[in-house]
């Protein structure tokens, strides 16, 4: 068996990743950064500055440009919030902002190596790659991760892939369908990429980027045969888990249900590339801490607009069930129809909750409320009956952590007439 290479990663080798990100959180941790209303995202002005203090700016932007269009600080964004080193807690107006955790100095205390694969094991294990991927169209972009990183092992480093033409091969246009991802992987040192030089040309979307070709790293090769080998990606990535199979916090690694064979299980994510580094350098991580339970009241605010809500009070031992119901009620409509519960306001993400009758999971009564690791300001979407879509905001306003607890959600303030539920 040939010798692995031996690799150090500093804060700009083989990429500026680690400066980047340490600029990024910089300034987050130094500014007060209120979300936007709709996505939730860091403000656009904030967003033109930011842009100016990294390694290569992006060219053509202006302080009216959206997050979606700065590849770098929407790859980051997300990873501080998969990673949980930001959190987003409700601030003046019911706005969210970014708060830093204490995972972030735990975080800033990791050598260079460990918190390269940190980052590396958010966007792999954790981060939403659906949410990652911008563009309008989705491509079933998971399945083709776990070919792409086969492809990419089996390559000479320095070997460049062509992405256009006639003669490209299978993988290649696969590649070229990846949109940001082709960044995404630069950015973590896989490969050098060619931006297409006709797409300016082109009647395409902003938020679509185009290759010509990219040119694989020796690091990016060895990182993606370790990757192919023990890290597959069908069963170490939580969000698609959920989406896919329902699970409610399923250990990264684990069979899939109906699987006996296992992948590397309750392993650390970073163990098979340590001999890839100096001894020592690469020795450990940030914990993987599930969702603690908070006990207590909450109390959830479920409006169909401005004028129209209901307040409801409930326990952190009941269930979303228990949630649907008391709506239901404070509505009072028939419990008639399919729902779910999209904890990201979002409708039809996977981030949700289906009803019991539903095939798949995770269900309503899966979970209590005290499990689901909700913040003050949270906005959910309870959407009732898939045929009519009637759309609840859920924003939990309080968790009050003091005094007994309902046995029953309670209703408690009613604004404005319910409507008539059939018409």
């Amino acid at each position: 068996m040939s010798k692995l290479p031996i690799f150090i990663i500093t804060e700009n080798e083989p990429t500026p990743l680690l400066r980047d990100f340490a600029l990024f959180t910089q300034y987050l941790r130094t500014h007060h950064i209120v979300l936007t209303k709709v996505n939730e995202f860091i403000p656009r002005k904030d967003l033109y500055e930011l842009n100016q203090r990294m390694t290569h700016p992006l060219p053509d932007t202006t302080p009216r440009t959206d997050q979606t269009l700065y590849p770098l600080l929407h790859l980051f964004y997300h990873l501080i919030l998969a990673g949980k080193l930001f959190q987003k807690v409700s601030g003046k107006g019911s706005r969210l902002v970014l708060k830093p955790t204490g995972r972030l100095q735990a975080y800033e205390e990791l050598k260079p190596t460990e918190k390269y694969f940190f980052l590396l094991e958010t966007l792999w294990i954790d981060a939403d790659w659906k949410k990652l991927q911008v563009e309008y169209y989705w491509h079933s972009f998971l399945y083709s991760v776990r070919d792409v990183m086969e492809y990419l092992s089996m390559r000479q480093p320095g070997e460049e892939i062509q992405l256009k033409g006639e003669d490209t091969s299978d993988m290649a246009r696969i590649l070229l369908s990846w949109n940001y991802f082709l960044l995404y992987f630069s950015y973590f040192g896989f490969w050098k990429v060619t931006r297409d030089a006709d797409l300016a040309l082109r009647d395409l979307p902003k938020r679509f980027f185009s290759a010509e070709s990219i040119t694989p790293s020796s690091f990016g090769v060895t990182l993606a045969r370790v990757l192919s080998e023990t890290r597959d990606i069908f069963y170490w990535n939580l969000p698609y888990r959920r989406k896919e199979y329902g699970e409610w916090q399923a250990i990264p690694g684990s069979p899939l249900p109906g699987e006996d064979s296992s992948a590397g299980a309750g392993e650390p994510f970073f163990l098979p590339f340590t001999p890839l580094f100096p001894e020592g350098e690469l020795a450990k991580t940030l914990p993987r801490k599930g969702v603690k339970f908070v006990d207590g009241t909450y109390v959830f605010k479920v409006a169909l607009a401005k004028d129209l809500w209901r307040r409801i009070e409930i326990s952190a031992d009941h269930t979303l069930l228990d949630l649907h119901r008391a709506i239901q009620k404070a509505y009072n409509f028939d419990d008639d129809h399919l729902y779910s519960f999209f904890m990201d306001g979002k409708a039809w993400s996977h981030e949700r909750f289906i009803s019991p009758y539903e095939e798949g999971g995770p269900w309503v009564d899966d979970v209590r409320i005290g499990e689901l690791g909700l913040f003050i300001g949270q906005n959910i979407l309870y959407l009732f009956d898939y045929g009519d879509e009637w759309h609840f905001q859920v924003e939990l306003e309080e968790i009050r952590t003091e005094g007994l607890k309902p046995r029953k959600p309670k209703i408690i303030k009613r604004e404005g007439k319910a409507p008539e539920q059939y018409g």
